[in-house]
């Protein structure tokens, strides 16, 4: 059934974003501004990632060709960045980002790479080709509901800081610094992969 399919889609996706394991990244990059502008960040990252994954369904496929961006080398690119910022979690260091310009970081690195990345982005302009010259209200909807999830996990990310002092926050900080930091060197290997069959 459509439906089934379209529920599948939605958790697929919602995997792929993984807004739940970019919570320590979230209160790493916040961790040095008010609880109001916490909120207002968690907020804009939702609306950044959520646009971009919109722009990417609707227009990505074309964007690449135009621009002759592989999207192998979109997913490396997108794999460094992840990987600095997975670096950084694991020796415990506080990211620039969020004193540089704290606006900024709910497009990068929160938005973009760590939830409409590579993965996702690749996800939603293979969905956006799955029905040729048609725009399913469907898919439109799943990437609300996508983007309304991550919203509301990044308000809550306070609440469970709280719940996980500190101690508690940087060892979830540290282990997931290092799963994203595994995450976007296996992203790396499955591009050079792809671009290396021999490899």
């Amino acid at each position: 059934m459509k439906v089934s399919n379209d529920v599948t889609t939605l958790i697929a996706l919602f995997a792929i974003v993984s807004p739940i394991t970019s919570i320590p990244v979230f209160l790493n990059l916040t961790s040095s501004v008010s609880k109001e502008k916490r909120r207002i960040i968690a907020i804009q990252t939702a609306l950044v990632s959520g646009l971009t994954l919109f722009i990417a369904y609707f227009l990505g496929d074309i964007i690449l060709r135009l621009l002759s961006i592989q999207m192998d080398a979109f997913r490396i690119a997108g794999a460094l960045i992840i990987g600095a910022i997975a670096w950084s979690m694991v020796m415990g260091k506080k990211s620039s980002a969020i004193e540089s310009s704290p606006n900024g970081a709910a497009v990068v690195p929160l938005a973009i790479p760590l939830m409409a990345g590579p993965g996702a982005i690749a996800t939603v302009i293979a969905i956006g080709n799955s029905d040729v010259g048609v725009v399913r209200l469907a898919d439109v909807v799943i990437i609300l509901i996508l983007s309304l999830l991550t919203g509301l996990l990044l308000l809550t990310a306070a609440p469970i800081a709280r719940v996980l002092g500190d101690q508690g926050l940087m060892v979830v900080t540290r282990i997931f610094g290092l799963l994203l930091l595994a995450i976007a060197v296996s992203t790396i290997i499955s591009a050079l992969s792809s671009v290396f069959p021999g490899l």
